[in-house]
């Protein structure tokens, strides 16, 4: 059995859904996709816990970096930004390759996962990557594209949400820093979920409930947006013991159109999995 014994999750040592999220990640009202961000301090930006050194081994273990010939001076001012923010809280930086991009120093450094946004032809395009940990997307392929063609797989997104994400870059100011998250479900522990990754399961205890939490701000001295994905993964169990996150949880499943609970759920079958053992303890 996986679940909370997994020893991919190292459950005991990560940051718990609480202490990891400004609030709760699951929406109760109406579906409808939006930008949900909050504003948070200087000091909220990145996180660090106890499993830092295992996942920056994960990033170590190959080229994570992707970019266009254009993005090398931003990346390198995002690199000391993220330098200077380990470094004001005296976290030790590890020993990286100068030879690699500095893109690619980036997420070394740091547990999250960042891409570069900057405007071409006035439109926000992904101009630099550093992807480990991606949730079933290929940041190879959507590199140089503009912000729309990138969710274009999203189901709903044109209805819902665009133009807005372009037009809230555009009002993001120097030392303004945005979180949002989102979450799905999923079979699978591993950090990295790829594209070709199937996952098939019959136990409520396997589910993984996997949430982003995503960061915005401007780069200093540039026009350009540096966009963070932390993956925090919590097996449903842990959910459950949480009578707020587990109501909410399963008032969101309720709400799924179906072509977004399928979005969600990487697997067929997971949403009334879920529903019938988080219902099984609040009877």
């Amino acid at each position: 059995m996986k679940g909370s014994n997994d020893p991919m999750l190292n459950v005991d040592k990560r940051m718990k859904p609480r202490d990891a999220l400004e609030v709760s990640p699951f929406d109760t009202g109406v579906f409808h996709w939006k930008m949900n961000t909050r504003s948070i301090e200087e000091s909220e930006w990145l996180q660090v816990d106890a499993c830092r050194e295992e996942d920056l081994l994960l990033k170590a273990q190959g080229p994570v970096g992707n970019h266009l010939n254009a993005s090398e001076v931003t990346s390198l001012k995002l690199m000391q930004t993220i330098q200077n923010w380990l470094n004001d809280r005296s976290v030790s930086l590890p020993k990286l390759d100068d030879s690699l991009h500095p893109i690619d120093r980036c997420g070394r450094l740091i547990q999250e996962d960042v891409c570069l946004m900057e405007r071409i032809s006035e439109l926000w395009t992904l101009t630099a990557a550093s992807v480990c940990f991606p949730t079933h997307w290929d940041p190879i392929s959507k590199m140089g594209l503009p912000l729309d063609a990138i969710h274009e797989p999203v189901p709903r997104y044109e209805k819902d949400l665009k133009p807005r994400p372009g037009n809230f870059m555009n009002r993001i100011a120097d030392g303004m820093i945005v979180a949002r998250t989102g979450w799905s479900l999923t079979a699978c522990s591993d950090l990295a979920l790829t594209q070709e990754k199937e996952t098939f399961c019959e136990d409520p205890a396997e589910i993984i409930v996997r949430v982003e939490r995503q960061t915005l701000r401007r780069i200093p001295d540039s026009d350009a947006i540096v966009f963070t994905i932390r993956i925090h993964r919590w097996p449903l169990i842990l959910i459950k013991e949480d009578p707020l996150l587990s109501e909410d949880l399963l008032t969101s499943l309720k709400n799924l159109p179906e072509e977004i609970k399928n979005y969600k759920t990487e697997t067929v079958g997971l949403a009334p999995l879920v529903d019938k053992y988080l219902n099984s303890f609040n009877c």
